[in-house]
């Protein structure tokens, strides 16, 4: 079982934080340029992504350095 110290539950939301105010971002930035509905979701569809290969990498760097 992993127990999660104090720092690193503020890291994690941290980082949840940044995930939805990038996301939030990019969607405003859309609809401000007026971009069609197929254009806003391919363009998340690669923010998320890429953001999910990096929480990812990191989640699994950080248990590797912990082993």
């Amino acid at each position: 079982m992993v127990v999660w110290s104090d720092t690193e539950l503020w890291v994690f939301g941290a980082l949840i934080g940044m995930v939805l105010l990038k996301l939030w971002s990019v969607w405003h930035v859309s609809v401000k340029a007026q971009a069609d509905r197929n254009g806003r979701l391919i363009f998340l569809g690669l923010i998320i992504g890429l953001t999910l290969f990096g929480v990812g990498a990191k989640t699994y760097i950080s248990m590797m350095m912990g082993v």
